[in-house]
């Protein structure tokens, strides 16, 4: 082509393109692409997910695009950058779980209509089931032999309840049934167990494979008690005294009686039985009281010479130092730590009590404060195998 046909053509060629010239262009959409996420891409909940995507035509610019997201179906507008990319930052949280179709689509000033679509699968966020034991609860205790269900639930965010795999362990070994589980519950039914502590385990997976995990301990028999030697104040509170017998001589007849108010077994060797001022005696052992129990220490054990009184310990009756008398008269008992604690101290005088009878607190205020109340102590009616009257060993008469 010559130089001079080369410069007529450019000019028409421009004219025909121009707006200006009253020629239609040729009819195509734009350009349409969904560059972020990929088709198929897993999306989990948990943080907003960010779609990105290019819009392009041929007449138009971008900012006379009409430019849309379809959201699972629901139009969301946009404005295109100026080089035509497109980006939005989405909410996930309330959309279903599953396949996720995300659509892009511009409309140009023909009233073109250009899209692309990618499908995701939406998940839930990541995360182990959340798992609960729900019966029995952590420390129950059952007889040997005895029947135990156990029952335990697990939630997941990102698989569904009929999915999620269960199953249950035990430490140590011991035989467990087949579980029924379904709809993100377990429970199983499981007997013959011997006496002893268990660890039971129920562990939970969901579709990503993560595991989560809840556990008891349950006690076949009965639980062992734990035994203490360090009181505190309070724990042992003076209960009964039978100060003055009638029957039989206050030498082999004086006994006195203590309750254990905590929830734990004291081991009271080596404690000091003594008043306020230099009668003691040091309680041989092992000597452990039981929680709720009582312990009754004599001044004789024989209950041939002591009046018929069941005995746990014995104390040295001396009042000249070497052991401990209850006065007749004024007088204080006293139960000590071998530290020195005063675990409980009593002060009574000759108002408190009666010849041949023994005297003792209420079993409804049987604790270091109110065993100081004279008015919490009574006579005991109870008649002992001697004839005199008293409890030792046993709940008190109430007042």
């Amino acid at each position: 082509m010559t130089p001079s046909l080369r410069l007529l053509v450019a000019p028409l060629l421009l004219t025909a393109c121009s707006p200006e010239s009253g020629l239609n262009r040729i009819e195509e959409p734009p350009s349409v692409t969904i560059t972020s996420p990929a088709p198929g891409a897993l999306v989990r909940q948990g943080a907003p997910l960010r779609v990105e995507g290019v819009v392009d035509d041929s007449w138009d610019v971008p900012a006379d695009l009409v430019v849309e997201w379809l959201v699972d179906g629901e139009p969301v507008p946009v404005l295109p950058a100026g080089d035509g990319r497109v980006a939005l930052e989405l909410d996930v949280e309330a959309l279903p779980l599953g396949d996720l179709p995300l659509g892009l689509r511009a409309l140009d000033s023909d009233d073109n209509l250009g899209e692309d679509l990618v499908v995701v699968e939406l998940a839930g966020p990541e995360g182990a089931p959340v798992v609960v034991i729900t019966t029995p609860g952590d420390g129950a205790t059952f007889d040997v032999d005895a029947p135990i269900a156990f029952q335990g639930e697990a939630t997941d965010l990102a698989t569904a309840p009929d999915d999620l795999i269960f199953w249950w362990a035990v430490s140590p070994e011991a035989p467990l049934t087949e579980p029924f589980s379904g709809g993100g519950r377990s429970a199983l039914l499981t007997e013959g167990w011997a006496a002893g502590e268990y660890t039971v385990t129920l562990w939970a997976q969901d579709d990503d494979g993560e595991q989560g995990q809840a556990s008891v301990t349950v006690q076949v028999g009965d639980r062992p008690i734990d035994i203490i030697v360090d009181a505190q104040p309070g724990d042992l509170v003076f209960s009964e005294m039978m100060i003055n017998p009638e029957l039989v001589w206050d030498e082999v007849g004086e006994w006195v009686e203590l309750y254990n108010t905590s929830d734990y077994a004291v081991d009271i060797s080596g404690y000091s039985f003594h008043d306020d001022d230099y009668d003691a005696f040091t309680l041989a052992g092992p000597l452990i009281v039981q929680p709720g129990d009582y312990v009754v220490l004599c001044a004789s054990t024989d209950p041939l010479e002591n009046g018929g009184v069941t005995c746990d310990a014995w104390f040295n009756r001396d009042y000249r130092g070497d052991g401990l008398a209850l006065a007749n008269t004024a007088d204080e008992v006293v139960l000590s730590r071998p530290d020195g604690l005063e675990i409980d101290w009593l002060h009574y005088d000759d108002s408190w009590f009666r010849a041949g009878v023994a005297i003792g607190v209420d079993p409804n205020h049987q604790d270091g404060n109110e065993n100081d109340d004279p008015s919490r102590w009574c006579d005991q009616r109870s008649v002992m195998t001697s004839g005199e009257y008293g409890t030792p060993g046993r709940q008190n008469d109430p007042c």
